[in-house]
């Protein structure tokens, strides 16, 4: 089946509704049914102001929208749908069984095994997946931006991060804040500097 995908690169707005693997994002009186991987429903609560990348697809007579944690999970959702019998439905259930860094540290010791362990993606799909994002690192620019910020994880303790949450940021939000600031500015910069810089990444709605 062939999808459009309408890049809207974020939505922001206020969750009124959580289900199992869905949640209804109430953007200024509109309310998007947002498909979402089911780490990210864990992090959210009903009330809350949230910012989150999406992709919007186009199939048949139907409109689905995808949320995010960070806009690195959009990268790689997008990329698995390139992958021929790779579905919305598989690609978010591989989301939903692990994280970024740990799809890209499976693809970097081809270690198919754990991607097969996701619900719907057997061992022939599994290896097939590994195969075609090693091919893509180092020539597809997407995803070596993508393997950049996946393998500087933050820590729960981070100081970055725990200020970002301090100024109201969700938990999404810190964590892409921290990565871009630190990406920047590099690792020898003061925290002052890391958490300006975070600002300016909340402040543009870089996500």
């Amino acid at each position: 089946m062939e999808f459009k995908s309408y890049m809207f690169s974020y939505l922001k707005g206020v969750v009124t509704k959580i289900d199992v693997s869905t949640l209804v994002l109430d953007v200024n009186g509109l309310g998007f049914l947002l498909n979402v991987p089911a780490g990210v429903i864990s992090n959210f609560k009903v009330y809350q102001e949230v910012l989150l990348p999406v992709v919007v697809l186009l199939r048949d007579n139907s409109i689905d929208i995808y949320g995010f944690e960070s806009e690195e999970q959009r990268i790689l959702f997008n990329n698995l749908l390139q992958i021929n019998g790779i579905g919305p439905k598989v690609a978010l259930s591989l989301l939903s069984s692990m994280s970024v860094v740990d799809f890209l540290s499976a693809v970097d010791k081809n270690d198919y095994r754990l991607i097969a362990q996701a619900p719907g993606i057997g061992k022939k799909l599994a290896q097939r997946i590994v195969l075609e994002f090693r091919n893509k690192m180092g020539q597809d620019t997407e995803i070596s931006a993508l393997l950049s910020p996946a393998k500087e994880a933050i820590q729960e303790g981070d100081e970055v991060y725990q200020a970002m949450l301090a100024m109201g940021c969700s938990s999404a939000e810190a964590k892409q804040a921290s990565v871009y600031a630190k990406k920047e500015l590099g690792d020898n910069a003061s925290v002052e500097d890391l958490i300006r810089k975070a600002l300016e990444f909340i402040r543009r709605g870089k996500f």
